[in-house]
């Protein structure tokens, strides 16, 4: 199955060239499933996902049944793809959503060199995770994503500006002391990590100082985006999607999950000793090699207003993004 939001963050299932509303449809299926999905999902599932989410042995039997039955001929609330605007298919706004960085040894080794002048080898990175270091990363402010075809730009006076195709990863579960072994993850969809470079390059005025870090090179309107789906039950190993990025047409990157260094398993354990995670939390991958910082501070890579994004992961489908002129508040 394929979930969206819609409009005005209406939730819908994505079937072929055609949206189903669910809560438009779901009384053609009867009871109990009318009332399962009413329960889990209602209204027309504007709302947070959560509870469909931490329900989902409930919740898959009727929406199933609601995929087949729009793929076989047709439900009550199906309207054409090209007829809505889809929008950034989070679970809820108030979910944490945790990135990895320089989880990919392939992209570190050049992105370190970029901003350090420091040469590394991929074994430098990966020797973190073999001697019981932990992952590292950020936290992104929910308000900072948008969705498909959504215009991107950073603050202006911004020079360096960077993208990044990553795997978000929604969990299905959550609690404190998580293992591998009860692990899961309920979805999965595009993400690109829109990020300022100037202040690693040494550009321009510092935008955070002392001992913590706002992460404001990635916390900013636009900053992130994902979509234009999420991709739940298809059989799909997340810890080996291809994942590639292009820009007016062009391959930048073209990686798998396969190659992080810190498994999305491995990362929600560390981090569920500290704090409880919950279902509908999302995970994001890093990136692997083939940003513009990895060409260094006179690259050619660096984003421009007018250049289109396309970040495809396996499964998921495209998440196209504009780049417009930046302009002050």
């Amino acid at each position: 199955m394929k979930f969206v939001r819609f409009n005005g963050g209406t939730t819908g299932l994505l079937v072929g060239d055609s949206v189903v509303d669910i809560g438009a449809a779901r009384a053609s299926l009867g009871s109990p499933g009318t009332e399962t999905l009413g329960r889990l999902l209602p209204g027309d599932g504007s709302g947070s996902w959560n509870e469909m989410i931490a329900h989902w042995d409930e919740a898959r039997e009727p929406l199933s049944d609601l995929a087949n039955r729009a793929a076989d001929g047709g439900v009550d609330g199906m309207v054409p793809l090209s007829s809505v605007r889809l929008v950034a298919p989070l679970p809820d706004r108030r979910n944490r959503i945790i990135a990895l960085g320089a989880n990919v040894a392939a992209h570190a080794v050049n992105a370190f060199k970029a901003i350090t002048g420091e040469e590394f080898t991929e074994d430098h990175f990966l020797k973190d995770q073999r001697d019981g270091l932990p992952p590292w990363g950020f936290l992104i402010m929910p308000e900072t994503v948008v969705g498909p075809d959504a215009d991107v730009a950073p603050e202006a006076g911004v020079q360096k500006f960077d993208y990044e195709v990553e795997v978000g990863v929604i969990l299905a579960s959550g609690g404190r002391r998580i293992t591998s072994d009860d692990f899961n993850v309920w979805g999965f969809t595009v993400w690109n990590d829109l990020s300022i470079r100037d202040p690693r390059l040494g550009i321009g005025p510092p935008i955070h100082r002392g001992a913590f870090n706002w992460a404001l090179e990635k916390n900013f309107d636009t900053g992130n985006a994902c979509g234009p789906c999420v991709v739940v039950d298809e059989g799909y190993d997340v810890n080996n999607l291809r994942c590639v990025m292009r820009v007016n047409d062009e391959v930048r990157q073209d990686w798998s999950t396969s190659d992080m260094i810190y498994g999305f398993a491995e990362s929600a354990a560390y981090l569920s000793r500290y704090v409880e995670l919950a279902p509908g939390d999302i995970i994001c991958s890093g990136t692997g090699p083939g940003t513009a910082v990895e060409s260094g501070a006179d690259g050619n890579r660096w984003l421009q207003p007018g250049d289109r994004l396309e970040a495809e992961v396996e499964g998921v489908g495209i998440l196209v993004n504009n780049v417009v002129e930046w302009q002050n508040p």
